[in-house]
């Protein structure tokens, strides 16, 4: 019988931007995308031992920031809805670029503070490769 902790998740996004999430049991496997975009498209993984750990009070403050954005976002929506000036929304909509960005580098720190310092450590190549490449995607 697996034990809850041997059933993993997470989450991809490919080179396209495209979001997709699965489940598996084991570290070493070979799965198909649950997205229709990637059917048929096969790959595999080779998981390390080390874990996917951050500070739980970081956690929550960029889990916070990213609630503000999205309340802030709402109120944008809502001046648009009610013919509000343009060259006001514009501005707000640059505070949120701000704020988006602000928790993109908290979470960037974040993580490399924890799971970058381990994978090197253990040297995980493939991690720092991902980071690498995720580091490419947010300062697009």
């Amino acid at each position: 019988m697996k034990k809850r902790d041997d059933i993993k998740t997470h989450t991809h996004i490919d080179e396209n931007g495209h979001e997709y999430t699965h489940t598996h049991e084991d570290y070493d496997h070979v799965h198909a995308h649950d997205n229709n975009a990637h059917e048929g498209h096969d790959h595999a993984h080779t998981h390390h031992s080390h874990s996917h750990t951050h500070d739980p009070k970081e956690m929550k403050k960029i889990i916070n920031r990213i609630s503000k954005s999205i309340g802030h976002m709402e109120s944008i929506k809502r001046m648009l809805e009610n013919g509000e000036d343009c060259a006001d929304v514009l501005v707000q909509i640059a505070a949120v670029k701000s704020e988006i960005n602000n928790a993109g580098k908290a979470l960037l720190k974040e993580h490399l503070d924890h799971c970058i310092v381990e994978a090197v450590a253990q040297n995980d190549t493939e991690s720092v490769d991902k980071m690498n490449k995720a580091i490419d995607y947010f300062m697009k």
